[in-house]
């Protein structure tokens, strides 16, 4: 029914197609978004679907968005995004901002479909969908890693809740939080590899982060990011650790770099060194 800006459009059915399928819908490069929106709501009009609503306001929890051509098709509703534009990285943001928001209002159960001039970013493409990882990631890009302790906190929250688990700041969480996030990136709803986005990457760091501070004694600290990390560093007595780094290598490379592992040694070096002198 769309053609979401992919490098080949989908092939033609054989025979002749019906009226309201009739090839994939095309975007002019550049061209004026709002003119280009009224013109893609007209032909999908014309192909069957019924305009429910034209910049339609979403409320959620999360805030408010627009999103411009709401649709019903064959008792199915839809939401319709058009990019006109090349896609970069504040775009891309803002659109995934706008279905997060969607995610967490009354229709959440919408399908969303990208129409764009140019190829969607995988990631993006990735979070339109309702697969449990989408969703998962999608409650995740507020997370500000400049604000580590806030970040463990909203982690520990949306995860708790898509989960149905009650984590805490304790490292024996951590094995199973290792497990649940295996499981979603092994997501079977999508083909090909799971995105990982950076609101999951520095959720699950200042998770991390935060586990080990509040159990590595007195004087552990957040500080600043260093020029070799990722993000902000807990620091404690003579380390300075970069749990941000260590939450993307697992994400990336899996259980080999274990994220329980790197917090129970730390901690237990800890307690070998015993507390610092007065």
């Amino acid at each position: 029914m769309f053609w979401r800006g992919e490098e080949n459009p989908p092939e033609a059915h054989e025979g002749p197609p019906p009226e309201e399928t009739r090839g994939p819908l095309r975007i002019e490069p550049d061209a004026p978004r709002p003119a280009t929106i009224l013109r893609v709501a007209g032909e999908l009009e014309e192909r069957g679907g019924e305009i429910l609503e034209l910049f339609k306001e979403i409320r959620s929890p999360l805030g408010r968005a627009v999103l411009p051509i709401h649709l019903l098709r064959d008792e199915e509703t839809f939401f319709v995004e058009v990019a006109t534009e090349p896609w970069n990285e504040r775009g891309a943001r803002e659109v995934a901002g706008r279905i997060a928001a969607l995610r967490n209002s009354e229709d959440a159960e919408a399908r969303v479909e990208l129409l764009s001039a140019y190829p969607v970013p995988e990631e993006l493409r990735f979070l339109c969908g309702r697969s449990p990882s989408a969703l998962l990631q999608l409650d995740l890009l507020r997370v500000r890693v400049d604000r580590p302790e806030e970040a463990a906190g909203l982690f520990r929250e949306v995860a708790s809740r898509h989960w149905g688990v009650d984590l805490d700041f304790e490292p024996d969480y951590l094995p199973l939080v290792e497990d649940l996030l295996m499981a979603a990136l092994a997501d079977e709803d999508y083909e090909g590899r799971t995105p990982v986005t950076e609101g999951l990457v520095g959720g699950v760091g200042c998770f991390l982060g935060e586990i080990i501070r509040r159990n590595a004694g007195i004087g552990a600290a957040w500080r600043p990011p260093e020029t070799w990390g990722e993000g902000p560093v807990v620091e404690v007595r003579d380390f300075a650790l970069d749990p941000v780094g260590k939450a993307r290598a697992f994400l990336n490379e899996g259980p080999e770099e274990s994220l329980s592992f790197y917090a129970t040694y730390v901690l237990d070096l800890l307690n070998e060194e015993g507390p610092p002198e007065a």
